[in-house]
C-alpha cells in the first residue's frame, strides 16, 4: 500500500521534472533561445564531388536541432581540422519532436584536401577519410548544392 502510493506521487514528479529539464512544453511562444555546440565526428569523412574540396560526414541530431553543419575549423598547407556545429533551440515555450534526423554535413576547402591530414578539433584525434566510391565505401554522403 505504501509503495503505491509512494510512486503515484514520486513517477508524476519525476515526469514534469524530466518535461522541464529538456526545455519542453505544450504551448507556443517566444521564450526561445538558440544554444551553439561543436560537436567531435565519430564517422569517416567523405572526400566528395569532383575537385577534392568538398568534405561530407554523416552526422546526428535532434528533434529542436537545426540540420548539422560541417565546419572548418583551420585549414593549413598541412592539415584541415573540422568540428560537427549544431544549433538547437531551447527554452520554456519550445515544442521538441520526439525525432532522431541522420544525414549529410558538409563543407568546402578552399584547396582541394589532397594528401593532407584531417583532425577532428573537440578530440584532437586523426580522422579516417574516404575518397566516394572508394572501396570499402557502401554510400558517400550526398551534399545538396551550395547557393
Amino acid at each position: 500500500m505504501k509503495i503505491c502510493i509512494l510512486q503515484r506521487r514520486v513517477v508524476p514528479a519525476a515526469v514534469l521534472a524530466l518535461i522541464g529539464l529538456t526545455g519542453c512544453s505544450a504551448s507556443g511562444g517566444d521564450g526561445a533561445r538558440t544554444v551553439t555546440r561543436d560537436e567531435a565526428i565519430t564517422r569517416p569523412v567523405t572526400v566528395s564531388g569532383g575537385d577534392g574540396r568538398t568534405l561530407a560526414v554523416m552526422a546526428e541530431s535532434g528533434g529542436c536541432d537545426d540540420l548539422p553543419r560541417l565546419r572548418v575549423v583551420s585549414e593549413t598547407s598541412r592539415g584541415v581540422t573540422l568540428t560537427v556545429r549544431v544549433v538547437t533551440r531551447t527554452g520554456r515555450d519550445v515544442v521538441c519532436p520526439a525525432a532522431a534526423r541522420f544525414g549529410p554535413a558538409c563543407a568546402t576547402l578552399r584547396t582541394p584536401l589532397g594528401s593532407r591530414t584531417v583532425t577532428d578539433g573537440r578530440t584532437g584525434r586523426r580522422l579516417v577519410v574516404r575518397e566516394e566510391g572508394g572501396a570499402g565505401k557502401a554510400e558517400a554522403p550526398h551534399c545538396p548544392a551550395e547557393k
